[in-house]
């Protein structure tokens, strides 16, 4: 883990430790999903009752968001409720950690999920990951920031070069 990383995660760690939501921002590219996955994978352990993580980027239609969430946590559609209130109702009174992934092209409904599951329970933690906040009461934005990249010009002439590249 470079110094940067390490900055990263400390910082997404405080966060998580005081917000019930947190939302990963920045440009595509800029390794939004892998700092989530990091993050995810080093708190795992203080969350009792687990982590799940949410792909949302094949989802074409907002209608399916809550549907990829209850397949990720194995929760099935009860008759007479939103799923959402479902994926709540079995969420209350755990300590669990959902990760929603590639919130961008399904921002409405993603923040509405969202919003659901803190409203609705009383330690579970939201991180998502989107170019956009997802404006919802009570959301802390984490800025991600660009990938550096080694100097322009600069020469790869040895092994340890190529070491160092692992860093960019």
């Amino acid at each position: 883990m470079s110094p940067d990383d390490a900055i990263e995660m400390a910082d997404l760690k405080r966060l998580l430790a005081t917000a019930r939501l947190v939302t990963l921002t920045g440009i595509g590219g800029t390794g939004k999903t892998r700092l989530a996955l990091q993050a995810a994978a080093a708190l795992v352990d203080d969350f009792a009752d687990g982590a799940w993580f949410v792909d949302l980027a094949p989802i074409v239609d907002p209608a399916l968001v809550a549907q990829a969430a209850a397949s990720a946590m194995g929760v099935a559609e009860q008759p007479g409720r939103t799923l959402a209130a479902t994926l709540a109702e079995h969420l209350r009174g755990k300590r669990a950690l959902v990760v929603l992934d590639n919130c961008e092209h399904v921002i409405e409904a993603a923040a509405a999920l969202a919003a659901e599951l803190v409203r609705s329970t009383a330690d579970v933690r939201v991180l998502a990951t989107s170019r956009e906040a997802l404006g919802v009461a009570g959301e802390a934005n984490y800025a991600v920031s660009t990938l550096s990249v080694p100097e322009v010009g600069a020469a790869v002439a040895t092994a340890a070069d190529l070491q160092a590249l692992t860093q960019y």
